[in-house]
């Protein structure tokens, strides 16, 4: 019991860690997400959303995997940490994101960082390219972070995705 109270205790404590910023840009991810369904009419908002507290803690981490050695468009950037080159493998599976083609690849680092909607409109169509490829959930959340099995990620993942299932629950997103 004692053990019961201390986990939601430390559960409830990451919840009030969550700022207004961080609710706002999940929100915008849940709004972009909704937009963006697979073959099967399905969207992912909460997978998306948990996808984000992984990847940028909802938008406070911006520049992943970037070292000295490496050039910021090798980086992964923005809120949902997506790859110049995945921004322009999506432009070219995706009709409606085709513009992207034109753009050099700084103008696309730019946007990532800048434009959180961008970023999730990237990561929402890419997400739905993974799925409607990939017959396992598993395989598709794993894919997003460049991998067919990674389960120490997928399991980041899905501690978030109870995190945003209670925020969720407590009216902090919709």
């Amino acid at each position: 019991m004692k053990l019961l109270l201390l986990v939601s205790f430390i559960f409830m404590t990451s919840l009030f860690a969550i700022t207004d910023d961080q609710l706002r840009t999940l929100q915008i991810v849940r709004d972009v997400a909704r937009t963006v369904p697979a073959k099967n009419g399905e969207t992912y908002e909460d997978t998306l959303s948990a996808i984000c507290l992984t990847e940028s803690s909802a938008g406070k981490n911006l520049i992943g995997d970037f070292n000295k050695n490496v050039i910021l468009t090798k980086a992964s950037l923005g809120v949902m940490q997506v790859q110049v080159a995945t921004a322009r493998f999506v432009a070219g599976k995706v009709e409606s994101m085709s513009w992207i083609s034109s753009m050099s690849n700084a103008q696309i680092a730019n946007r990532l960082l800048t434009d959180v909607e961008f970023s999730a409109r990237i990561a929402a169509h890419y997400f739905v390219i993974l799925r409607d490829t990939r017959k396992k959930y598993l395989h598709s959340v794993s894919g997003y972070n460049g991998g067919m099995v990674n389960m120490p990620y997928y399991s980041r993942v899905m501690k978030n995705l109870t995190i945003i299932n209670k925020l969720k629950e407590n009216k902090k997103l919709s």
